[in-house]
C-alpha cells in the first residue's frame, strides 16, 4: 500500500492503520474500491457539489495521472481525505434534494425492483448452497417472506413527483461520510436504515425508537414508505451475504434471528404510530399478533 501512495499519489508515509494513515496535518483513507465503477464519476461530481455547498462529507482525491480509481494488482483504490469523522446524528443526509439528471446512476428509489432482483438472486444462490449453512436454512424464509411483504407493498404505492436525496447504502460509523457510498434516494432510506442499524445491534430501545421517529418532521407519503422500508429486511440480507462469501461466521446470524419476535413488535408500534397521523395499511399477520 506504500508503494501504491508513492507512486501513483506522490505520497510518502511511515505507518498505515488499517487503510488509514495521516499525511501533511490530514488523515486519509486508501479504500479498495470493490463496487460499480461505472458510478465513479457520478461519486465523484456529487462529492464535488456537497463540498461546494458546505455539506458534511470526506473527499474524493484524484491521483497523480488525474484517475479517480487507482488500479494495481487488479484491485481498484480510490484515496479519501477525511473531512469529518462520525456524529450520532443525522441532519446532514436529508438537506439536498436532488432532480440532477447526470446523477440518476445513483438512483435507489426503485426498491420494488430492486429487492425483486435480490430475492430471485438469494433463491438462485440457496439451490446451490443447500445444507451448508444450518442456521441460513432454518431462517432465510422468513425474511423472503418479509421482503415480498415489503415489495408488494411498495409496488401499490403512487410515488410520481416524490423528490429524491443524498442518502447512504448503509448506515455506519464507518461510512456517514465516506462519498463512496452515497446513493439518491427518497429521504426515508437513512432514516430506516440508522432505525435497523440501533435496533439490532442493541443502540436503541423500540421505547427510544419511536421517540426518535416521533420528534422527525415527514410528509404522508414518507410515513408510509419508512414502514415499508423498515420491512424490508436489509439487516438480515446483508449478513447473509457476508456468511457465504466467507466474510463472517454463521453464528453471528443468530444475533438477528433471536430479535426477530421483538422486531415485529417494534414494527407494530411504529405502525400504530403511523395510524394516528396517516392511512397506512398494515401487514395483518404481524398486526393480528400484537393487537
Amino acid at each position: 500500500m506504500k508503494n501504491i501512495l508513492n507512486y501513483y499519489y506522490n505520497i510518502i508515509v511511515d505507518e498505515i492503520d488499517n487503510e488509514y494513515f495521516s499525511y501533511d496535518n490530514h488523515l486519509f483513507c486508501l479504500y479498495e474500491y470493490k463496487r460499480n465503477i461505472n458510478e465513479i464519476d457520478s461519486l465523484f461530481s456529487l462529492n464535488n457539489l456537497m463540498l461546494s455547498r458546505n455539506i458534511m462529507i470526506n473527499k474524493i482525491i484524484k491521483n497523480i495521472f488525474d484517475s479517480i480509481i487507482t488500479n494495481h494488482d487488479n484491485k481498484n483504490y480510490i484515496l479519501i481525505m477525511i473531512n469529518y469523522e462520525y456524529r450520532d446524528n443525522l441532519n446532514n443526509k436529508f438537506i439536498l434534494s436532488f432532480p440532477n439528471k447526470e446523477l440518476d446512476i445513483l438512483k435507489r428509489n426503485d426498491w420494488g425492483r430492486l429487492w425483486s432482483i435480490k430475492i430471485d438472486y438469494i433463491e438462485y444462490q440457496l439451490h446451490h448452497i443447500k445444507n451448508k449453512y444450518q442456521l441460513i436454512n432454518n431462517s432465510i424464509n422468513y425474511y423472503i417472506g418479509l421482503a415480498e411483504n415489503a415489495i408488494s407493498y411498495f409496488n401499490m404505492l403512487d410515488l410520481c413527483n416524490i423528490p429524491l436525496y443524498i442518502s447512504h447504502r448503509r448506515i455506519t460509523k464507518n461510512n456517514m461520510y465516506n462519498p463512496l457510498e452515497l446513493v439518491i434516494d427518497y429521504k426515508v432510506r437513512d432514516i430506516s436504515e440508522y432505525i435497523k442499524n440501533s435496533f439490532f445491534n442493541n443502540e436503541m430501545t423500540i421505547y427510544e425508537i419511536i421517540e426518535y421517529i416521533n420528534k422527525i418532521n415527514l410528509d404522508n407519503i414518507d410515513y408510509i414508505l419508512l414502514y415499508v422500508r423498515l420491512l424490508y429486511p436489509s439487516y438480515y440480507f446483508d449478513l447473509y451475504e457476508k456468511i457465504i462469501n466467507d466474510n463472517e461466521d454463521e453464528l453471528e446470524i443468530e444475533r438477528i434471528i433471536r430479535l426477530s419476535t421483538m422486531y415485529e413488535k417494534l414494527l407494530f408500534e411504529i405502525y400504530s404510530l403511523f395510524k394516528r397521523k396517516v392511512n397506512i395499511l398494515g401487514i395483518d399477520w404481524i398486526n393480528n399478533k400484537y393487537l
